[in-house]
């Protein structure tokens, strides 16, 4: 209940409203006005009551959501799915006000209930206890970064917030029965008067109150808030990323989290995050031309172009990106056969795959041979299921041999395969659209090449290729800097297991020493 001391101040605030109330109420009567006034109050409050009931009051459901939640480009497939599972619980979380916004355990319950659901979306095979695949340390990662944020965004988006205490958040039930009060207590004095008012009683209290729906509304934003960042951050606890507690996870994406909550964040520049090279792999048959690419890549011949397999081992090149301060390996990798994938070649596939952030998909575009083709990117899919922690690698298919393709004897470049216009340009879009719709969506891109001597212009890889190249290289930068993030913390994480032992051993040591 309120103080004495809330009461008397409550009093004098309304008190001379009351008297101006009251002053108001009798020079109208003495005009003969008030009757006529009166009589079409109830009208509109009856006319409120109907609006009311027909337009129902925003809930927690459908209102303060924001926009929905964004996935940062290093985020997995698995973890953009889990988006789905963040946005169902906040459309159906129960509904907050000014009684239930102090209720603690509402918080807790409700982000044990979103955990539950990820934990269950990450591990199809849980139990009951969502807690049970991680660490503690990434527990309490997810409530310190979520509270760090809700702090910031109590500082940017609710006024006085610096003065607020929890014993205000507290009392926020008593104070809002005291203005329902107030309200009340202004609702009577007006029917003094008019005592066939009071019938109207019950649809003034239906009719509700524009500053109480305002306050409402602004709790509700509030919480919302607070389920987006839970959300947030549990899943980048179920995909493994807060394994090493709260401070590496920020100093690797902290400004692409903050980025996400923000209004018009910019969640696309993700190479300004972190120097980490990206690696672009070079797959294809014996003879599709892989060697020829690169050479023509590098404008130098830095491989050998026989017909037969030169290539035994992953090499890499170090290789600047034209029209870019990007510098990006390739990854020559060891033909496989035209008919069948060997096991050898899949672990040499899998190898080019464990570091590849972009796949070149060299193909033969005379060549219909592509089962071996399916076979390599079935490999490659597997290997990124079973480490669905990584973001895949995007794959470009690459037809090359273009010049072979019917009419043969023509060949009299530029060609413009995407629309064609002749023999030649039919055969390539042909080819283009065989590749699209054997692969579908595995592959984000299909473009012709000549490998050959070509001027500017000619359709040469670095006019079609290349440019395929930069477009998807941010996606692949993301890839690369998930894949060193994982690759320190594995490091790390060895170290710091000798640094606990050697603190463990010492503390126990000191104890045996005091102890005796």
């Amino acid at each position: 209940m309120l103080h004495v001391r809330a009461w008397v101040f409550i009093l004098l605030w309304t008190l001379p409203l009351l008297v101006c109330l009251g002053i108001g109420v009798v020079a109208v009567y003495q005009t003969g006005w008030l009757a006529p006034i009166a009589w079409t109050l109830p009208p509109l409050w009856l006319l409120a009551w109907i609006v009311s009931r027909i337009w129902k009051p925003p809930q927690l459901s459908r209102f303060a959501k924001g926009d929905p939640l964004k996935a940062p480009q290093f985020w997995t497939p698995q973890d953009t799915a889990a988006i789905a599972v963040v946005e169902q619980y906040r459309a159906e979380v129960r509904d907050l006000d000014q009684t239930t916004v102090g209720d603690y355990q509402r918080y807790i319950n409700d982000a044990q209930i979103m955990a539950q659901r990820l934990a269950e979306h990450y591990h199809a095979a849980t139990d009951n206890n969502a807690l049970h695949r991680v660490t503690v340390v990434e527990v309490f990662a997810v409530i310190h970064l979520a509270v760090e944020d809700l702090e910031a965004w109590l500082l940017q988006n609710i006024p006085g917030s610096t003065l607020a205490t929890f014993g205000h958040l507290q009392r926020l039930p008593d104070l809002a029965r005291a203005v329902d009060i107030g309200w009340t207590a202004s609702f009577l004095a007006t029917a003094i008067l008019q005592p066939a008012k009071l019938l109207t009683y019950p649809i003034w209290r239906k009719s509700g109150n524009l500053s109480l729906e305002l306050r409402d509304d602004m709790i509700r934003m509030f919480y919302q808030a607070y389920l987006r960042r839970v959300g947030y951050y549990l899943i980048e606890m179920y995909s493994g990323r807060l394994q090493d507690g709260s401070r590496q996870y920020r100093r690797k994406f902290g400004q692409m989290a903050s980025a996400v909550h923000q209004s018009g964040g910019d969640i696309e520049q993700f190479e300004k995050l972190e120097d980490v090279g990206t690696s672009i792999a070079v797959l294809g048959q014996v003879k599709a031309g892989k060697s020829s690419l690169i050479n023509a890549l590098m404008r130098d011949k830095v491989t050998a172009t026989s017909i037969l397999p030169e290539t035994r081992e992953v090499t890499r090149h170090a290789f600047p990106l034209p029209n870019s301060n990007k510098l990006v390996t390739l990854l020559d990798t060891p033909g496989y056969n035209e008919v069948d994938v060997s096991r050898s070649q899949r672990q040499e596939i899998r190898k080019a795959a464990e570091a590849a952030d972009i796949v070149l998909l060299v193909m033969a575009a005379n060549s219909a041979a592509r089962d071996s083709d399916v076979k390599a990117v079935e490999t490659l899919s597997e290997y990124y299921a079973a480490h669905a922690h990584l973001n895949p690698p995007t794959i470009i298919a690459v037809l090359t041999h273009i010049d072979l393709l019917s009419p043969k004897s023509e060949w009299s470049p530029p060609y413009d395969w995407r629309q064609p216009s002749c023999p030649k340009e039919e055969s390539m879009a042909n080819a283009v659209r065989y590749a699209n719709e054997l692969f579908g969506n595995k592959i984000a891109e299909c473009v012709c090449v000549y490998t050959g001597d070509a001027r500017p212009g000619d359709g040469s890889v670095a006019d079609t290729l290349v440019p395929a190249m930069l477009q998807h290289l941010d996606k692949g930068h993301a890839a690369a800097v998930l894949k060193a993030f994982y690759h320190q913390i594995s490091e790390q994480r060895i170290e710091q297991l000798g640094k606990q032992m050697k603190r463990l051993l010492k503390s126990v040591g000191q104890s045996l020493i005091d102890r005796y």
